[in-house]
């Protein structure tokens, strides 16, 4: 490593002042205004449901009804769930609540002296938090420079700050984006890798404490990050002899070794706590929607690097660099290009194991991966090392291109925030539609993806774009053995039978027909129809038509639509049809089921279900 004085480092240091400088003025620029929403309000929600409203267990809904209409924090409460108790669990781990929480304790006390309701989301809130995450942004600077400066010159440690923070989506999530999860891992990860590399220097033990709490508090924010054990446990690895000599540290050092453990575990403590009260035990998985989760066996990488839709290598394309870069990080530095390139395997592995891989909107770009560029950074100076040794021609082309990622990224960057590059439904056509433009081009809407409802309210509003087919007819004509005491004749037809459903039979017959029978494309439109009639007494719950997907057993994107009550209902039969757009499938083998549910005990009378597919049509 290179030995470089405290006084040459002069460049890297109004560098990175500079760079905190950019953040701030953008977080600005794009007003802190109801940051707190969507994932960020799911990641806050511990701090104000047990400080304000004393109600960590979200029994109370009056309350928490009453922020999300004032406030618009979100349009459905995906961020937290009926557990296995019966009981409210937060889908977040604590992590970043815990983060928050001296600036959300400092804005509670501001509030009343600057007029605003101290009830969590008023606008100080917002700006407090937003100003707390640009001061985790600027230590997270100060450790990634100290760590550059291990390896590299301060005029090369100066150009690697500058590529990996204005070059890269880490720009988004360090200003505009700041509060959701990964400035503030980028930060942990930078001082883990720190103090890894002070520990081996030198077996003092506040660093391996500071080790172990900071991998604890990586793991509470997102457990899947406790990967970053990788770090300090491979760092220096790399032949049977080095593995050898870390195995005599370790053993030279287990007290520490232990001590670090503790830590972790003990940074963890709160959260196995909070999930054996509310969720009944301790190591509690915490996305129970079967639509989404870690699939491990089907790893979307492809679409992970390359697609248009958020694929890494196409909106961050300077992160080829660093990749290359791991080619001459081997040659030169082998002790530590084993951790690094481990840990950004199995990184990349698990993000893209994601079934929604795409992460939604937040950013543009793979905003799950922005922790690795800490470590990515190294391979990089190397590589820059090589470039400076080539000839003046080759050196100058590289070096133009490097300006023209960073360009595009800070380009992409404003198109982001202006609404031009979508921050989901991106496609190549849109992508090159809108390349170097300042407005969205006539038409070029047509060319994303489907827009998806986040509000549960779906309505097709263009069925000449679709191919229509039937996919389902139950007309519950024909008596099912399984059921025989629940078919009548029908008042109106004779010759046929209907379903009669009251409190011992809550869930009718109904329709499964799998994915890849519906459509060979990413979504279609199903379109299901009922004919039902009440009994003259009835005086519940209307019955219900549900739609919904299976995975494994597991029901997702869960709809279900109100057979409405009248005097008319009693006496004729009533038709109602419901639009359902299918969701982003987890496998093509998922099953499209179709039925009603009765919630009374009085009579309801069911015909004719019957399940159209709206295919969409491929243009030529």
């Amino acid at each position: 490593m290179i030995k470089i004085r405290k006084s040459d480092n002069l460049f890297s240091l109004v560098t990175i002042l500079v760079l905190f400088l950019i953040l701030v003025v953008l977080r600005f620029v794009y007003a802190p205004v109801n940051v707190l929403s969507w994932d960020v309000f799911g990641y806050y929600l511990y701090l104000p449901s047990k400080f304000i409203y004393h109600d960590l267990g979200l029994s109370n809904h009056s309350w928490l009804n009453k922020l999300i209409a004032q406030y618009q924090s979100t349009a459905t409460l995906y961020q937290a769930y009926i557990g296995p108790t019966g009981k409210w669990v937060m889908k977040y781990s604590m992590g970043l609540a815990v983060l928050y929480m001296p600036f959300f304790f400092i804005s509670h006390l501001l509030t009343p002296i600057l007029g605003y309701p101290a009830d969590g989301l008023s606008l100080p809130y917002q700006y407090g938090l937003a100003i707390g995450a640009l001061l985790y942004s600027f230590i997270g600077l100060v450790f990634f420079r100290k760590i550059l400066l291990k390896f590299f010159n301060d005029k090369s440690t100066m150009l690697l700050l500058i590529l990996m923070v204005l070059g890269t989506n880490y720009l988004n999530q360090a200003s505009v984006g700041n509060l959701l999860s990964h400035n503030f891992l980028f930060t942990l990860v930078a001082a883990l890798v720190w103090f890894t590399i002070k520990w081996h220097e030198k077996q003092k033990t506040l660093y391996i404490i500071l080790i172990g709490g900071l991998s604890g508090m990586i793991t509470l924010i997102r457990p899947n990050e406790g990967v970053c054990l990788i770090i300090p446990v491979l760092w220096g690895i790399y032949n049977k002899e080095s593995l050898k000599e870390k195995i005599r540290l370790i053993r030279k050092n287990k007290l520490q070794i232990l001590v670090a453990a503790c830590c972790f575990i003990i940074i963890l403590l709160p959260q196995f706590y909070y999930w054996k009260k509310y969720a009944g035990s301790f190591i509690f998985y915490s996305y129970p929607n079967p639509g989404e989760g870690l699939d491990l066996l089907s790893p979307h990488i492809s679409n992970f690097l390359f697609s248009f839709r958020k694929g890494w290598f196409v909106y961050t394309p300077i992160i080829i660099m660093p990749v290359i870069g791991l080619y001459f990080l081997l040659k030169k530095q082998k002790q530590i290009f084993w951790p690094i390139f481990i840990y950004s395997l199995v990184s990349i592995y698990l993000v893209s194991s994601w079934t929604c891989w795409w992460y939604a909107g937040g950013c543009y770009s793979q905003r799950a991966i922005i922790s690795l560029y800490v470590l990515l950074a190294i391979p990089f100076g190397f590589l820059i090392k090589r470039i400076n040794e080539l000839k003046f021609y080759k050196k100058t082309t590289i070096y133009l291109i490097l300006f023209f990622f960073l360009i595009l990224n800070i380009f992409q960057f404003w198109q982001f925030n202006k609404d031009i590059l979508k921050h989901d439904g991106m496609t190549a056509k849109y992508y090159f539609s809108i390349l170097g433009k300042t407005k969205v081009p006539d038409n070029a809407a047509d060319m994303l993806l489907v827009d998806r409802s986040v509000t549960g309210i779906e309505r097709m509003t263009n069925p000449e774009k679709f191919n229509k087919k039937i996919i389902g007819i139950y007309d519950f004509a024909t008596v099912n053995s399984s059921n025989r005491d629940h078919y009548i004749r029908d008042s109106f037809d004779s010759t046929r039978y209907c379903l009669v459903m009251d409190s011992s039979l809550s869930f009718s017959p109904g329709l499964t027909i799998k994915y890849k029978n519906i459509t060979g494309e990413y979504y279609a439109w199903i379109r299901a129809t009922v004919e039902y009639k009440y009994s003259k007494d009835y005086k519940e719950e209307n019955s219900l038509l549900v739609i919904t997907f299976d995975h494994k057993g597991g029901s997702y994107k869960y709809f279900t639509g109100s057979l409405s009550y009248s005097d008319s209902t009693k006496t004729i039969w009533n038709k109602t049809t419901f639009d359902y757009q299918t969701p982003e499938v987890r496998s093509v083998n998922d099953e499209l089921k179709v039925y009603v549910w009765h919630r009374g005990k009085n009579r309801v009378y069911i015909k004719n279900l019957i399940v159209e597919a709206y295919d969409p049509i491929t243009p030529n």
